[in-house]
């Protein structure tokens, strides 16, 4: 596998460009008609490339995201839930961002509705179970995750992290066999646990340093938490010189952890390729979901704008691909509570250098489940097969089981 992966880097760096796809026609008149106004960026050279993953868990209510205001089925299901189109930031004539994505929205995104399973469920633990593993009918249960994966094709052993996750804990989806992953505090910057005190500071590391020594009496379990710190310790000194912090986030979790995100990104020595992001917030909008939900989609949309600026003045903005999901969307009628319970296929975001607009077939409020739910029709496998192969130019086959075939149109061709 590593043979072929550094042939296709050759490949790719010589100016092969098999991952990208045409812009549709689409595209081109919704522009004329106003719809669609963003600019379009160019992707970067495939072997430059990075993946910022933000996961929106809890079950984030993509028709609110992106509402199909075109459809009377939409406010007849919704008396009290529903965006109304006025108040839209119009995609098309059929649908429409959320108020609270005026940046988004202008900025463009690719917009993936109705992307889930054949056989969902309503577990917010098995379906993110399904989006992390890349398994999803759950029958499989690799010991590896999707990102994982992706990071023993794109990666080295020999870097300090292909993959790092931005939570308090470990995360399924960066499990990996051949290279480094890690989860860091985006707190502290993605260094080791220190004090505020030099001296204790120095002593404590002193202590970690020879704790993580290896010693061939250790038993196996004591070896593998040796390994662990010995890691940790090398990703912590390997971001002691990062580039400084860009200013201009707001004051949230998730802009918080995108502006680390930025900064482990611009330093080339790392040899990052992923960044997961689990945003701390509440999507199981099952009661007040209107204002509970704009709340969330403010803090989004300034948090990805600033994001986004800090990835344009490092020299970024072409060489990021920022893909946003969910376990999955809510159910489409509304309950009693002005809120929404547990759905079905929900909407994922693909935003940097892609085509602005609907991507894949966008589903039906007259064709719903049994229990009320969006039936999915764009497959999960092929949403994953989109960012390992439109994006990363790796097969999806050699990270994802079969060959499911990428979302097309995602990535321009520029003339």
């Amino acid at each position: 596998m590593e043979r072929t992966t550094v042939g296709r880097r050759k490949v790719l760096q010589a100016g092969g460009a098999t991952g990208l796809l045409v812009a549709t026609g689409v595209f081109g008149a919704c522009a004329r008609k106003g719809w669609l106004r963003p600019p379009i960026l160019r992707p970067g050279p495939v072997h430059q490339r990075r993946l910022v993953m933000i996961e929106m868990a809890g079950g984030c209510d993509g028709l609110s995201m992106v509402a199909p205001t075109g459809d009377p089925n939409y406010r007849r299901l919704r008396p009290t839930t529903a965006i109304p189109a006025a108040g839209t930031h119009p995609l098309d004539e059929h649908w429409g961002y959320h108020p609270a994505l005026a940046q988004l929205a202008r900025q463009g995104a690719t917009v993936v509705a109705g992307v889930g399973v054949a056989t969902p469920d309503l577990s917010h633990f098995e379906m993110m179970y399904r989006w992390q593993s890349g398994d999803p009918d759950g029958r499989a249960r690799p010991d590896t995750g999707f990102l994982g994966r992706l990071c023993d094709v794109l990666g080295e052993p020999g870097t300090p992290a292909v993959g790092v996750s931005l939570g308090l804990g470990a995360t399924p989806a960066l499990a990996s066999k051949r290279v480094t992953t890690l989860s860091v505090d985006a707190g502290n910057e993605g260094r080791f646990p220190a004090f505020d005190d030099d001296g204790i500071d120095a002593a404590w590391l002193a202590a970690q340093r020879a704790m993580a020594h290896p010693d061939r009496a250790d038993s196996p379990l004591l070896a593998t938490a040796r390994a662990g710190t010995a890691t940790a310790l090398r990703f912590s000194d390997a971001v002691a010189t990062l580039p400084p912090a860009a200013d201009g986030y707001p004051d949230s979790g998730l802009a918080a952890q995108l502006r680390v995100a930025a900064r482990l990104l611009a330093d080339e020595n790392l040899g990052l390729r992923i960044v997961h992001v689990p945003m701390d917030a509440d999507f199981d909008t099952h009661t007040g979901h209107p204002d509970r939900f704009t709340a969330l989609m403010t803090e989004f949309d300034a948090a990805v704008a600033a994001f986004r600026a800090d990835l344009a003045g490092r020299g970024l903005a072409d060489r990021v691909l920022i893909a946003a999901h969910s376990e999955f969307g809510r159910r489409v009628p509304e309950n009693d509570g002005s809120g929404l319970d547990h759905g079905a296929a929900g909407t994922a975001l693909l935003i940097g250098p892609t085509v602005p607009g609907l991507a894949g077939e966008p589903p039906s409020l007259r064709r719903l489940d049994a229990d009320g739910n969006v039936v999915a029709t764009v497959p999960m496998a092929e949403f994953h097969a989109t960012l390992a192969d439109t994006w990363f130019g790796v097969p999806a086959s050699e990270v994802l089981a079969g060959s499911p075939r990428p979302i097309p149109g995602v990535l321009p061709v520029l003339k």
